[in-house]
């Protein structure tokens, strides 16, 4: 449906209006299905086209082979059949999600400040002295005061659709658990901490997307890592699929790259999604520079586009597996200068171009790849340096003067299965997963970022 136009419709009358049923029943069953089709195309003219996930989510499965083979496989999970099984058993959290020693002196210190509180015989002076003294406490504890303002059960504050009732009550997982996908709010002190109302929103619009999807149309979207069997490739998949408008680009521009995209765009291209696929070396200056010139230059005698960007995905990454501190090399180097030095550049181009247009208040907003490797794995090269690095734009975005033209968001991707950083590691994730952790597949990933 989501491809419906006036055009098709043009194309599906004429053929049904030339079937001739006299020929026999398969012909008239044939214009029955048509006209079926037709009219429900013919709804879908009225909306803008939607993205809307119904493959089934997957996990890991390792066997080995009388002979000794390992053979790895992506296998339908048995209690999750759709994608709204997915985001109830995100919202579920698990074992290694509980609360911190740390969390639970919180919530208890926030009990007894609020029982001594609501005391009403007691004077407005001693009430300020033990307000006091409850601050003192935990900041010596180097927690925020915050905590005293919040609820004393942590509620994921959703108006979850998840029971499938508009007016079903607020979802609640397990007091001393936090969801596998959560947001997290920076505190005053600089760090930042899980927000059960931030979480609730995010969970209502997983749960809406299931339900209805979501539709990208009139968005201008830049892409980059976007690589077959990538987490950018799903992300793409779904930006198509509602209606988005979309450069991607690759440093491998050759014919077989271009069927690969090709294919996709026929297969998930929506109407008024457009894709443009460009050749970029990201770990140079002049292409970075040349990339965002073609996408905001307007002049009218340019083949330029014109637009203005409203999302960066920066997904760009090279393999640096085998690398210990006593093995950095040039690729180290190059891939450090790929997925950060060149990174920056990037989105302080697109600042650029969006100041000299006076586009103030259209700020682009900026997926950034985070990572929990932050040299957990090991021999990846300076991969995490990369990672931790750019952690910093999240103070910068508030002392520098870049604002009003760019937005942040970090996501922080999992265990993901099938990429190239790592498929090497498939073969285990499995047994991991029985010891309490999620991973996940690219599908899903792109659900979550999307």
């Amino acid at each position: 449906m989501n491809r419906a136009n006036p055009s098709l419709m043009r194309y599906m009358a004429y053929h049904i209006a030339t079937t001739d049923e006299s020929k026999g029943e398969t012909y008239k069953l044939a214009r029955d299905y048509a006209q079926m089709l037709y009219e429900n195309c013919e709804l879908a003219l009225d909306h803008s086209p939607v993205y809307k996930d119904v493959d089934f989510p997957t996990g890991p499965h390792t066997e080995v082979t009388p002979k000794g083979d390992i053979d790895y496989a992506e296998v339908h999970r048995s209690d999750e059949r759709k994608l709204l099984d997915y985001v109830r058993k995100m919202q579920a959290g698990g074992e290694l999600t509980q609360f911190s020693g740390r969390q639970r002196v919180e919530q208890n210190l926030a009990k007894i400040y609020r029982l001594i509180k609501q005391q009403n015989s007691m004077k407005k002076d001693s009430k300020l002295a033990i307000q006091g003294l409850y601050t003192d406490v935990l900041r010596a504890l180097h927690m925020s005061p915050r905590i005293m303002e919040e609820s004393g059960v942590r509620r994921i504050y959703s108006r979850s659709r998840l029971s499938g009732t508009a007016d079903a009550p607020a979802a609640e997982t397990p007091k001393e658990t936090i969801p596998f996908l959560h947001l997290k709010r920076k505190q005053p002190t600089g760090e930042w901490q899980f927000n059960s109302k931030l979480t609730g929103m995010y969970l209502d619009v997983l749960t809406e997307m299931c339900n209805n999807g979501q539709t990208f149309t009139n968005k201008n979207v830049l892409m980059t890592g976007c690589g077959k069997d990538s987490i950018g490739a799903e992300v793409l998949k779904g930006l198509l699929s509602g209606g988005a408008k979309v450069v991607v680009t690759t440093s491998r521009y050759n014919r077989a790259a271009m069927l690969y995209y090709q294919g996709m765009y026929q297969q998930f291209g929506a109407r008024g999604s457009t894709l443009i696929v460009v050749p970029f070396n990201q770990a140079s200056l002049q292409d970075v520079k040349k990339l965002v010139e073609f996408i905001y230059d307007d002049s009218p005698r340019s083949e330029n586009l014109g637009w203005d960007l409203d999302f960066v995905i920066p997904f760009a990454a090279i393999p640096e597996q085998g690398r210990e501190i006593t093995d950095i090399d040039s690729r180290s180097e190059l891939a450090h200068r790929i997925m950060l030095t060149n990174l920056l550049r990037l989105l302080g181009e697109i600042k650029t171009k969006k100041a000299e247009r006076g586009y103030e208040t259209r700020p682009a907003q900026v997926i950034l790849p985070m990572s929990p490797n932050h040299g957990l794995f090991g021999s990846d090269g300076l991969y995490s340096e990369s990672k931790i690095a750019l952690e910093t734009l999240f103070n910068r975005w508030y002392s520098e003067s870049w604002s009003a033209y760019l937005t942040v968001t970090g996501t922080v991707i999992g265990w993901t299965r099938g990429t190239g950083l790592m498929n090497a590691n498939n073969i285990v994730a499995e047994g991991i997963e029985k010891l309490g952790v999620r991973t996940f597949s690219t599908q899903e990933m792109a659900f979550n970022i999307l």
